[in-house]
């Protein structure tokens, strides 16, 4: 978040907590082994911090060390790989790393094992400060939530603190912005191939065959390359362009999703042979509920189903009405400052309406100002983060949709197809699901 432009970069250092990564690897964690399979990538350059560890994939990554001057002070960091070596000069005196770690911590007094715990940050602030290509992934709750509090503070500027799952989608997209989706470093796939397999794991219900859910899976890969689209602007900094481009792409996101809702609700009436005379008024909308009513008579579980999803349903609609009948959607200035941390993000401007929606969805972030849905408040202005919204969004439709496809009467395709053992097309796919990165 902020002025980071990260991907603009032609390559990105990844700092590796080796106890998070350590402690995931020993949990069979997919997410810790799919991002160490980049290691050998030409676009990543890993390195962690020292520690023994019994995890064959950590141990290939290289660990910096410690170059100390006659008076025990670290001069620099050195990172000697197979075949590079390299020196980051240091620059920060233990005495400054100790009184940090004493107020992070809130301790008069703090030990040695305390102030290593804060020393990656430091190390962090000496990789981003001749280059900003640089993040740090770790699952310590304690860096994570002071994350924006040290760059705001000390040691400063932006330092690109990431959990494991906020690492895989970023280096997803780092590597889509260059044209390469990837399952591995060493396997990939074209475009098209890599969002259909995408959507095809996340709605198992979809099977071939109907023009109106032949539609819905269009919609829904085309959905799904929207919500990268905004995340490309969300890593590309803060400013009016990345703005506009977000607009851009999240207003039609709205349209996908609700041509998404469209389909289903053809697929309904067509389905249950309800025949609805007015082809027009056939929709999920409450405000079309003289259909919804003609489900309620047919199948009541499946209007029971919508009903669970009302306020998803109707906070899509009332984007849908600002995007495409009325003023349009309102983008915020993007600085902002929320108690002693300063940080930067592009906005929408909401509604009341849309906030109440929305906030019956929605739980707070750990670590950043907004919640899941993107929402922050100021000075009563509500607003939503385009990237945060749309992902949370699209995840609640694709559990929404394959519910109501199973609930049609819709067999599980990935179900049947992980029995087809030697089909080239199930080993691509359960190689994609077991390592793939990103959203």
């Amino acid at each position: 978040m902020g002025d980071t432009f990260l991907m603009d970069q032609k390559k990105i250092r990844v700092f590796i907590d080796s106890k998070s990564f350590d402690e995931m690897l020993t949990n069979n964690d997919r997410l810790a082994s799919a991002i160490l399979r980049h290691e050998d990538s030409e676009f990543l350059d890993f390195v962690r911090f020292p520690l023994v560890t019994a995890n064959q994939a950590l141990k290939n990554i290289k660990e910096y060390r410690f170059d100390y001057n006659p008076s025990s002070k670290i001069n620099t960091i050195d990172i000697n790989g197979k075949t590079t070596k390299e020196s980051i000069g240091f620059g920060y005196g233990f005495e400054d790393i100790e009184s940090i770690t004493r107020h992070i911590l809130k301790k008069d007094e703090v030990k040695q094992a305390d102030v290593e715990r804060i020393m990656p940050v430091f190390i962090q602030a000496c990789f981003n400060k001749f280059s900003k290509s640089n993040i740090y992934v770790t699952n310590d709750h304690l860096i994570l939530k002071n994350r924006l509090w040290f760059e705001s503070h000390f040691p400063g500027g932006p330092l690109n603190i990431m959990t494991a799952e906020e690492a895989s989608e970023f280096l997803d997209l780092f590597y889509k912005k260059k044209g390469e989706y990837l399952v591995s470093c060493r396997c990939g796939l074209n475009k098209g191939f890599w969002y259909l397999y995408s959507m095809r794991l996340k709605v198992p219900h979809y099977n071939f065959g109907d023009v109106y859910i032949g539609a819905l899976a269009t919609r829904m890969v085309y959905s799904l390359t929207a919500v990268d689209e905004i995340g490309f602007q969300y890593y590309s900094g803060s400013n009016n362009d990345t703005m506009d481009d977000s607009l851009y792409h999240f207003n039609y996101l709205i349209s996908l999703i609700t041509g998404i809702f469209d389909n289903l609700a053809l697929e309904t009436d067509k389905k249950l042979s309800i025949h609805f005379p007015i082809k027009e008024r056939i929709s999920l909308s409450n405000r079309r509920d003289d259909f919804l009513k003609e489900i309620r008579k047919k199948e009541p579980a499946l209007r029971d189903y919508i009903s669970t999803y009302a306020n998803f349903i109707q906070t899509i609609y009332l984007f849908r009405e600002l995007v495409l009948h009325r003023e349009g959607l309102r983008n915020a200035g993007f600085s902002y400052k929320d108690k002693d941390i300063v940080w930067k993000a592009n906005f929408i401007r909401i509604t009341e309406k849309m906030n109440d929606y929305i906030r019956n969805m929605d739980s707070q972030r750990e670590y950043d100002p907004f919640t899941e849905w993107g929402r922050y408040l100021v000075h009563k202005e509500m607003f939503v983060e385009p990237y945060h919204f749309s992902k949370s969004a699209v995840k609640l439709l694709i559990e929404f949709v394959d519910g109501y496809l199973k609930l049609l009467g819709y067999s599980s395709f990935i179900e049947q197809q992980k029995k087809k053992k030697d089909d080239e097309f199930t080993r691509t796919m359960l190689f994609f699901e077991q390592y793939k990165l990103g959203f």
